[in-house]
């Protein structure tokens, strides 16, 4: 199955749609594999519940995926006071998403093997250093994830069961001929349109915002208006980076090391050699060698020989010779032999290494010798520091454990005890962390129902190896709904633009009566400043109007001579678009070339795949019992 799948993947069809699919298991993060939970349920999904914290994180990643994505515009994108709403409800949506998907799974009980998921495991990128998988590394990773093997691969092969669906949905669908052809007609047609332009925000003034408006609205909207738990913190920082001033290296001290490490301190055992290098692993590639040989052991220049003769053009440019290098660098039987030439027998015999032969020349040594201390003394006082620093570091370490401990309702004694000061965060949710507590370690112990109940320190938590943190819980606030007055401001924009936007409707909806009855509208576009754009021929993936516009454009009804079709359309800015199609130019079939007609079938059969994607997703939804926080 798993190389089935690894071979439907290298198509781009398959890559195209996995990449879209999947979107909904990436927006999630990696709390799927991290674990994290919380006694707060956000959503229930047919009995499953999905944190408030689990919410938090996916809006987080969200909003950092649209940074990422508008870059520079993205400040004003997040202006909009429904900008969090809508990026917090598009974010529960793909966790309720991702949580059916995973039932339906179970529920068909797909299937992943254990040998298949240690495959795709040494497959991964993450997981590799120079194409090969690196267990040290997997295994690294995983700890500082808090993650064991065993969960880490039960949570791979959920993954992959899912791959599994995804695939069989995207690799099932096929497109005819026919609709090919069909398509790529419609598709290179364009169409002569008037476009009138009607702004919502020329309307606020109708927009009339009354108290009972915003009262009804928060009443009705109650779950857009959610505050997340929050927690404050009481903590005490441990950082071994604060402890360097309390550390004095004299110069005594620096020679005692030297004295006791010199070892730690040589110049390494290099060679420079020249070479004089035929390609091949051949009897002529050998013979032609040993002739060379000859010649350089009859007395002919070295130096001459490596331009005229060596294969190896760079270093023959360079009379042969090579940069300096240690033992262990090179070809072991060309490193062999440059380590036991010598100033007396300084020419080695013909030598074979992976590439061909070689004659080899040494150029000049150097052995290992003492670095001299003046060259390694600051190498040395900045290592005692660090061992001194560490000393005190772990003296530290070990009394703050013991006394936050021993004293376990206040941080107050374990911050006499080694001279750090207490610190509080104030309230703070897992979206909006301090920087001193932004740690999976310490939000997983800090949000734990049990663990605030307790009211006591935490054990020392290890932020790296020179920092640690010892945290209590001061204060809590469960999620809630916002109070009214703190989202009064909020909901009148919204509503402002809402009731402007009707508005616009409506009256774009009056100028349609009218053109569709013959009567004339110019004194309605003279009230507004508004007039008709003059005729356009547009095609279908036009990107000189709004693709709404467009949209609706090649939805209108071929006109009969003459005569037009008209519709209007809301905008993806929440304006109005009214479009008058006057003619249809279709395409020259002859033109049409065959990669825009595959490129084209390619298109259709993504297009189908997401379709039948979508399909699943809606049935799941329809038929799931979904129960958000606060019904």
């Amino acid at each position: 199955m798993l190389e089935r799948m690894r071979e439907g993947s290298q198509g781009v069809v398959a890559k195209s749609i996995l990449i879209v699919i999947i979107l909904s298991f990436a927006l999630a993060g990696v709390s799927s594999y991290l674990g994290t939970s919380s006694v707060n349920a956000a959503v229930t999904v047919n009995g499953e519940e999905i944190s408030q914290q689990s919410v938090e994180q996916a809006y987080q990643n969200e909003r950092a995926r649209l940074q990422q994505q508008y870059g520079e515009q993205f400040e004003l994108l997040a202006s909009n006071p429904s900008f969090a709403q809508q990026v917090r409800a598009q974010a529960t949506q793909t966790l309720i998403t991702e949580r059916l998907v995973a039932q339906a799974v179970a529920d068909m009980g797909l299937r992943v093997g254990d040998e298949q998921v240690k495959e795709a495991i040494r497959n991964t990128p993450e997981f590799q250093v120079d194409g090969k998988f690196d267990n040290n590394l997997y295994l690294s990773l995983l700890r500082n994830n808090n993650l064991s093997p065993a969960q880490f691969s039960a949570n791979y092969k959920n993954d992959l069961v899912r791959v599994q669906l995804l695939e069989t949905l995207v690799g099932s669908e096929f497109v005819l001929p026919s609709e090919v052809t069909q398509t790529s007609k419609l598709q290179g047609q364009q169409r002569v349109a008037r476009i009138l332009n009607v702004d919502s925000a020329d309307f606020t003034a109708e927009a009339n915002v009354t108290d009972e408006d915003i009262e009804a609205y928060y009443a009705d909207n109650s779950q857009a208006f959610q505050s997340p738990e929050q927690v404050d913190v009481e903590y005490l920082v441990l950082d071994a980076a604060t402890l360097t001033d309390e550390v004095n290296v004299t110069e005594q001290d620096i020679q005692d090391y030297y004295d006791q490490h010199q070892s730690d301190y040589q110049q390494v055992e290099r060679r420079k050699v020249a070479h004089i290098f035929i390609e091949g692993d051949s009897d002529e590639a050998k013979a032609k060698a040993e002739s060379i040989l000859e010649e350089v052991k009859s007395g002919a220049d070295f130096a001459e020989l490596a331009k005229t003769k060596s294969e190896d053009v760079y270093s023959a440019k360079n009379d042969g010779e090579l940069d300096w290098f240690e033992r262990g660098v090179m070809d072991p039987a060309f490193d062999s032999s440059a380590f036991s030439l010598t100033k007396a027998s300084p020419v080695s015999d013909v030598v074979k290494s992976e590439f061909g032969y070689h004659i080899i020349k040494l150029i000049d040594a150097q052995e290992n010798t003492p670095r001299p201390l003046n060259e390694v003394k600051s190498q040395i006082e900045v290592a005692l520091k660090n061992d001194k620093v560490r000393g005190i570091f772990d003296d530290l370490y070990q009394r703050l454990s013991e006394v936050a401990f021993e004293s376990p309702d206040s941080l107050e004694e374990a911050s006499a005890e080694v001279g750090v000061e207490v610190q509080e965060s104030g309230l703070f949710s897992s979206a909006n962390v301090p920087s001193d507590l932004d740690s999976r370690d310490v939000l997983s112990q800090v949000f734990d129902e049990n663990f605030r109940a307790e009211g006591l320190n935490s054990e020392v938590i290890d932020l790296t190896d020179s920092k640690a943190i010892v945290v209590r819980v001061k204060d809590y606030q469960e999620a809630a709904t916002k109070p009214l007055a703190e989202v009064t401001e909020q909901i009148t924009m919204q509503l402002e633009e809402q009731k402007s936007a009707e508005a616009a409707q409506q009256f774009v909806e009056s100028l349609m009566v009218k053109l569709d009855a013959g009567e004339s509208i110019d004194s309605e576009l003279a009230s507004k400043g508004l007039t008709f754009t003059a005729p356009l021929t547009l095609a279908r993936y036009s990107r000189d109007y709004d693709t709404q516009i467009i949209q609706r454009l090649f939805q209108l009804a071929k006109p009969e001579a003459g005569q037009v079709t008209r519709d209007y359309v809301a905008t993806a800015q929440g304006d109005f678009a009214l479009v008058e199609l006057s003619d249809v130019i279709e395409q020259d079939e002859s033109k049409v070339e065959e990669e825009t007609e595959t490129q084209l079938a390619t298109m259709l059969q993504r297009s189908t795949s997401e379709a039948t994607y979508q399909a699943l997703i809606t049935s799941l939804l329809n038929k799931a019992d979904i129960t958000y926080a606060g019904q």
